[in-house]
C-alpha cells in the first residue's frame, strides 16, 4: 500500500477539501471506497478501540490488500479542509458529490465508487447517495441514521443531551484540539450544541439535513444493530423501508460490538466485502440471492433468520394492558401489572406520580447504600412470568391515556426483560442483598414530549386526558420462558441507567396521571412471532 497525502479537491463553490488516498500495490486502476467524516483523517493512526470511537473507517490495509483504493477525506470545516462545518448541511452534501466525481476522474480509479465507514461516515453515505453522483455505483450503510432531528438530537422532541455533549466535545472539538497541533483553534468553529439548542422544533434547517431516501438510485445494503437505540437503528430501518429499488438488502445483528466487528477480517469477509466485490468488481458471488432481509433475534442464540420483508407481516400485534394491581415484580412507585386482559371498569383510580421525585439521585435513578435502583423512583408495569418463549420482532407502540397539571410534560418509555430468578435464590437475595434490584436487560426505548404529539407542537390543557401514541424503537428479542416483560414509564432518565443516551430533564415540576380503565385502556402493542 502506498499513500498520497493531502490531495486537494475543489468543491463546486471553490472551497478546497483535503483527502488522503491509499492505493494498493501494483498497477491500477482500482475500484474505490470513499470515507468522509468530521473526525480528522490525520487521527487514523490511533487504534480502533472504544476510547477512540471516532476511528471508524475500518482497516484500510484490509481494503487495499483486496484490490481497492481508499480515499479518506476531512469534512468541510474540519481537519485540513476549508470552509465552515454546518452539521451535515447542504454544502457538505454537495462536497460528497464533487469528491466522488473527482475520484472517478483519477487515473488510479476504475470510475466505480462506493463508500465505507460507520456512524457519521455512513450518515454521510446516505446523504451522498441522495445527491445521485453518476459514479456512485452502490452503497453499504453500516450504522447510519437518516434523520438528524428525530434519530439523534431530539427523540420525540426531547433533547438527547448526553449524546450531543459527548459527540460535539469529545469527538469533534477536544479530539482536534487537545494533545497535538490542531489544524485550526478549537478543531471546528461551529457551535454544534448551540445550533441544535436554538432549533428545538423541526423546520427547514432540519429538513435540509434529513436524508431524501426516495432519491437514492443505487443498490443499497443496510447493516444495522439492535442495540443502537437512540442513534442509528430507527433511521436505518426506516431508510430501508423508504428505498424504492428492488436491489436493496437489510441485515440486522444482535450484540454490542459493531465497532469491533468492523475491524475483524472474518466479519468483513462475510458481511461487507461481498457486496463491494459484486457491484464494484462484477463478481457473481450470490449477494443478491435469497430473501432481502436477514435478522438475528437478540437473546436467542440463533443464527440469522431470513424474512421476505421488514417489518415481518407474520408478526401478530399483541396488546398488553396497563393495570394498577401489584405485579410483585420490582420496587417501583407503583409495581403495576401488564396483562393481555383488557380493563373492564368504566372508571378507575389512575396511577399518579409527582416530579421531581425527592429520592432521585442521578437523574431518575435512586441510589441506596451506593447501589443504583433504576426503577424505584419511576412507574413500572410488569407481566407475570412468561409461560413460553416469546419472540418480539417488529415495530412497537405504547398507547397512553395520560393527564398532567402542566401544559407540557415528557414521557420516557422503556421495555425491559426482567430475568427469571428461582424462588430459593429470590428468598436469599431478599435476606442478604435487600437493595439489589432483580436482574434485567433493557430491550428498547421510546420518547415523546407531550406537545410534540402534533406538528407543529401544541401545548396540552392541564387536567385533560390525552391519548398519546408513543413510538417505541423496533426490536427483535426473545423473552425466554419464566422471564417477565417490564414496561417502565418516567418523565426523565438517568446517565446511570441509560448511559450515553440520557436526555435533558429541564425545569419540569408537576404531577402526571396514567389512566388504565375501560374508557382509557392504556396499552402496549408488541409484534409477537407465534
Amino acid at each position: 500500500m502506498h499513500t498520497l497525502k493531502d490531495e486537494w479537491i475543489a468543491a463546486s463553490d471553490g472551497v478546497r477539501i483535503c483527502a488522503d488516498v491509499y492505493l494498493p500495490d501494483g498497477d491500477g486502476p482500482f475500484p474505490t471506497l470513499y470515507a468522509v467524516a468530521p473526525y480528522q483523517k490525520d487521527l487514523l493512526y490511533l487504534p480502533a478501540v472504544s476510547m477512540f470511537r471516532y476511528v471508524e473507517t475500518g482497516p484500510l490495509d484490509y481494503w487495499t490488500g483486496h484490490g481497492y483504493a481508499v480515499v479518506v477525506g476531512d469534512q468541510r470545516g474540519t481537519g485540513r479542509s476549508e470552509g465552515e462545518f454546518e452539521l451535515f448541511g447542504p454544502a457538505e452534501q454537495r462536497d460528497f458529490y464533487d469528491t466522488i466525481e473527482w475520484i472517478a476522474s483519477r487515473p488510479w480509479s476504475t470510475g466505480k465508487v462506493s463508500m465505507i465507514g460507520e456512524s457519521a461516515y455512513s450518515v454521510n453515505q446516505w446523504l451522498a447517495a441522495a445527491q445521485r453522483p453518476p459514479h456512485l455505483t452502490c452503497a453499504l450503510i453500516y450504522s447510519g441514521f437518516t434523520n438528524l432531528y428525530h434519530d439523534a438530537v431530539y427523540h420525540g422532541g426531547i433533547y438527547s443531551m448526553g449524546f450531543l455533549n459527548f459527540w460535539s466535545t469529545d469527538n469533534l472539538r477536544a479530539a482536534a484540539t487537545i494533545g497535538g497541533t490542531p489544524p485550526r483553534p478549537g478543531g471546528i468553529t461551529a457551535d454544534v450544541i448551540g445550533m441544535t439548542l436554538d432549533r428545538p422544533v423541526v423546520d427547514d434547517w432540519w429538513d435540509e439535513r434529513a436524508v431524501k431516501v426516495e432519491n437514492i438510485d443505487v443498490p443499497v445494503l443496510n447493516i444495522a444493530w439492535w442495540y443502537s437505540i437512540g442513534l442509528h437503528l430507527r433511521g436505518q430501518l426506516d431508510g430501508y423501508e423508504r428505498l424504492q429499488r428492488a436491489d436493496k438488502r437489510l441485515v440486522v445483528l444482535a450484540g454490542t460490538d459493531s465497532h469491533e466487528r468492523y475491524y475483524r477480517p472474518e466479519f468483513l469477509d462475510t458481511y461487507i466485502r461481498p457486496w463491494y466485490d459484486h457491484w464494484l468488481k462484477g463478481i457473481d458471488n450470490g449477494v443478491m440471492d435469497g430473501p432481502p432481509v436477514r435478522i438475528q433475534v437478540a437473546n436467542s442464540g440463533r443464527p440469522l433468520q431470513e424474512e421476505s420483508e421488514w417489518p415481518p407481516r407474520r408478526a401478530e400485534p399483541t396488546t398488553y394492558y396497563l393495570h394498577p394491581e401489584p405485579a410483585h415484580a420490582v420496587r417501583s412507585l407503583n409495581d403495576g401489572s401488564l396483562t393481555t386482559t383488557p380493563p373492564t371498569g368504566p372508571t378507575g383510580q389512575p396511577t399518579v406520580y409527582d416530579y421531581p421525585n425527592p429520592e432521585w439521585t442521578v437523574g431518575t435513578t435512586v441510589m441506596t447504600d451506593g447501589i443504583p435502583q433504576p426503577t424505584r423512583g419511576i412507574l413500572t408495569f410488569t407481566t407475570p412470568p412468561l409461560e413460553r418463549d416469546t419472540e418480539v420482532t417488529g415495530k412497537i407502540t405504547l398507547v397512553l391515556y395520560a393527564e398532567s397539571d402542566q401544559t407540557d410534560t415528557d414521557f420516557h418509555v422503556k421495555v425491559s426483560e426482567q430475568k427469571a430468578v428461582p424462588k430459593l435464590k429470590q428468598t436469599l437475595m431478599r435476606k442478604v442483598a435487600k437493595n439489589v434490584p432483580p436482574r434485567s436487560v433493557m430491550v428498547t426505548r421510546g420518547w415523546l414530549k407531550a406537545s410534540h404529539r402534533t406538528h407543529p407542537p401544541q401545548p396540552i390543557e392541564p387536567g385533560t386526558v390525552v391519548r398519546y401514541e408513543i413510538d417505541v424503537w423496533p426490536t427483535s428479542y426473545l423473552f425466554p420462558k419464566g422471564s417477565r416483560i417490564r414496561l417502565e414509564i418516567a418523565n426523565g432518565d438517568s446517565p446511570v441507567a441509560d448511559g450515553l443516551f440520557h436526555h435533558y430533564y429541564g425545569h419540569q415540576v408537576g404531577r402526571n396521571l396514567i389512566h388504565h380503565d375501560a374508557d382509557h385502556p392504556s396499552h402496549l402493542v408488541l409484534p409477537v412471532i407465534r
